[in-house]
């Protein structure tokens, strides 16, 4: 798709260790590795699709690196972004909590832009802390979807980015 309709960014939110290179790599290449180095700064990735009704639709995807060091480039990194994932890790009780912070730095950047709540990890069953319906409540109070996702199984990951690429399409043509 060398002419792409629409060119969008993305940006993947949350605490370092929830999976966001995983579910990126998921996406991208249908595929899952088990050691992935840690996000330092930002990861760029792009993706052309063909989304129905719209055509073709050119993803520019950042991958921030959630540390504490990275905080200050935050607003910088999401400049121009058109939505985000915000993603927690469903066996860790520190990524949830932290949500709500990379919520507010994404609002005070970007306004109003499509958001989607990714709860990652499925697949660890036995060792998960967060309930669907804890993470479904925080999502309604935010104005959220929630989707539970496994960047190794690949549960659900195709269907967070072109759900959250339809919301950004639908918010750029309602202008």
């Amino acid at each position: 798709m060398a002419n792409s309709d629409y060119t969008i960014k993305i940006v993947l939110l949350g605490e370092a260790g929830v999976g966001k290179t995983s579910l990126v790599y998921q996406f991208m290449e249908k595929k899952f590795r088990d050691n992935y180095k840690q996000t330092l700064g930002v990861n760029l990735l792009k993706k052309d699709m063909h989304i129905e009704g719209y055509g073709s639709v050119s993803a520019q995807i950042w991958d921030l690196g959630g540390q504490e060091p990275f905080k200050a480039l935050r607003k910088l990194y999401l400049e121009g972004a058109n939505g985000g994932l915000v993603i927690f890790d469903l066996t860790e009780s520190k990524s949830f909590d932290k949500l709500p912070e990379w919520i507010e730095s994404f609002k005070n950047a970007r306004g109003e832009q499509p958001l989607l709540l990714i709860g990652n990890k499925s697949d660890l069953g036995n060792t998960i802390k967060i309930k669907e319906k804890e993470a479904g409540n925080f999502a309604k109070n935010n104005n959220m979807e929630l989707i539970i996702t496994s960047a190794k199984t690949g549960q659900n990951v195709e269907e967070a980015f072109i759900k959250l690429t339809k919301r950004i399409l639908d918010n750029l043509s309602n202008r």
